[in-house]
């Protein structure tokens, strides 16, 4: 019985914590829930304590990169742009926790933010990993995806 009670109180104990660090704000909405990755900079998330009209299934461009495209006729583009959404995939599937900061509409009034899971920026394991280039919108440069 005390071992019952011991577990109970850690639940609780824990969903409290939880949902005192999971607030949003204007700018950033916390632990989100990773539902899946259309490309590399492409990713979509439900939106926990958020009604489900407005927080299940919303697509997020990630903010200051652009990746490889998957529709293209471009062997390379399309190896990478596969190579870079398996990584999104894995990297999400797993983690912890993850939040989106700096939310803003984008261009076309799309949702951008900043993708943080686990503590590290998905932008710059992108970058690291040599899958997107640093895009700010506009025009988008030529870009050798075969390098």
């Amino acid at each position: 019985m005390l071992q019952l009670l011991f577990a109970t109180f850690t639940l609780i104990t824990t969903q409290a914590a939880e949902s005192n660090t999971c607030q949003h704000s204007d700018t950033k909405l916390s632990c989100v829930e990773y539902v899946r990755n259309y490309d590399g900079d492409t990713i979509t998330f439900n939106i926990k304590n958020v009604h489900p009209i407005i927080g299940k299934k919303v697509s997020v461009r990630l903010n200051g990169i652009d990746t490889a495209e998957v529709r293209t006729k471009d062997r390379c583009e399309k190896e990478k742009a596969r190579t870079a959404r398996k990584l999104v995939t894995s990297l999400l599937k797993r983690a912890k926790r993850i939040d989106l900061e700096n939310i803003q509409r984008g261009k076309y009034f799309r949702i951008v933010a900043d993708v943080k899971f686990d503590g590290r920026d998905l932008k710059q394991v992108l970058l690291k990993e040599k899958l997107g280039y640093e895009y700010q919108g506009g025009r988008k440069p030529a870009t050798d995806w075969c390098q």
